[in-house]
């Protein structure tokens, strides 16, 4: 019934890349974008990819794999911090693991090597017109909300649902910029200014990493290679989206991000905070991208999990993603013992028994 995968392989390949073509799926659970994730920010990770046949038909692929750095060892979804959506990939016409999730899983659990938590983090609540069926396995936990917007066919339609105030805003600095020079949104081909272009992301995203003190994970080499080296068309449906908002040549705010069959992914926007935050440039070509997506017969502006504020006030529809957190040992049992305490009883606790675990 199953078949473990430790490695990207050619038949893993050939079965996956046929699954995606009649399957539920998200651009994040596609195979290149799995395989690229793995060759570069998720290299650490031992691959556990289990491949669900029922007789001669493959029912689902669960992409797991376990950090193989950390002393608590930690079965997830493939894609860390790099995946906005995660699940299984399922048939579309599968009923079986519908119905049969609990002994698939339990077969799935036997089948691995020793692993002391479950994580299964920001898991999509529904698969085509279905409940996620791993949501039923152990009890879970909304771990946040995710903001798209159905964009319909017109801009000028579509812009009464959002608040006046904004747009009137929108305009004052779209005037105050054009004044000073050139205003000009811009859709570049991916493939010939990648490395300029990611250049420039980095810049900005760092700089806005440290201005607001959070980890910059763009420092590590192993995640810049995950953009740097991520293939444009990423599916037969799928490929990634550039787009820059430039003043007299000079890119101001620029963005990375995904479209898939009629879906625009908002996934990685960012602007020059040092010279022209307070015109608001990042908000400007959200809009331009938003009116861009709706002139191309897109259907659905997907903004993806957070609780920015500028998602809800972009937004018209919001689904709740889910999370799974289950000990399987005891030292997974006195992990998440640890991680429940308050932050600084935790601090205290974990450089005490860091050696231990």
């Amino acid at each position: 019934m199953i078949k473990i995968y430790r490695t990207f392989n050619n038949e893993l390949k050939e079965i996956w890349l046929q699954l995606e073509q009649r399957s539920h799926i998200t651009p994040f659970q596609y195979y290149n974008w799995l395989l690229n994730w793995h060759q570069t920010a998720g290299s650490k990770y031992s691959l556990f990819i289990v491949c669900v046949k029922f007789g001669d038909q493959v029912e689902a692929i669960l992409p797991l794999g376990i950090d193989s750095t950390r002393r608590v060892k930690t079965l997830e979804w493939l894609g860390g911090s790099h995946n906005d959506y995660m699940s299984p990939v399922l048939h579309l016409n599968s009923e079986k693991v519908f119905k049969d999730i609990h002994s698939i899983w339990s077969e799935v659990v036997s089948a691995l090597p020793r692993f002391d938590v479950l994580h299964l983090a920001k898991q999509v609540p529904r698969l085509g017109n279905k409940d996620n069926p791993f949501l039923n396995i152990y009890p879970s936990n909304i771990s946040m909300n995710s903001y798209q917007s159905k964009i319909g066919s017109e801009w000028e339609v579509f812009k009464e649902s959002i608040p006046k105030k904004v747009l009137a805003d929108s305009r004052r600095q779209r005037k105050r910029l054009s004044n000073l020079g050139s205003l000009k949104f811009n859709v570049i081909n991916a493939n010939e200014n990648n490395h300029a272009f990611l250049k420039i992301m980095f810049a900005f995203k760092q700089e806005r990493y440290k201005q607001m003190g959070v980890n910059n994970f763009l420092k590590l080499k192993e995640h810049r290679d995950f953009y740097q080296n991520i293939p444009q068309s990423i599916s037969s449906t799928a490929r990634i989206h550039c787009s820059t908002l430039t003043l007299d040549g000079e890119v101001i705010a620029l963005h990375w991000g995904l479209i898939d069959k009629s879906t625009f992914y908002y996934l990685m926007p960012a602007y020059n905070i040092s010279e022209w935050a307070k015109f608001s440039p990042g908000k400007l070509l959200l809009e331009d991208l938003m009116k861009w997506s709706i002139e191309n017969k897109l259907s659905l502006f997907d903004f993806t999990g957070g609780e920015e504020a500028y998602k809800k006030i972009w937004s018209n529809n919001a689904i709740s993603l889910h999370e799974i957190i289950h000990p399987f040992t005891a030292r997974g049992y006195a992990y998440l013992f640890l991680l429940d305490l308050g932050r600084p009883v935790k601090k205290f606790i974990l450089k005490i028994v860091k050696n231990f675990f």
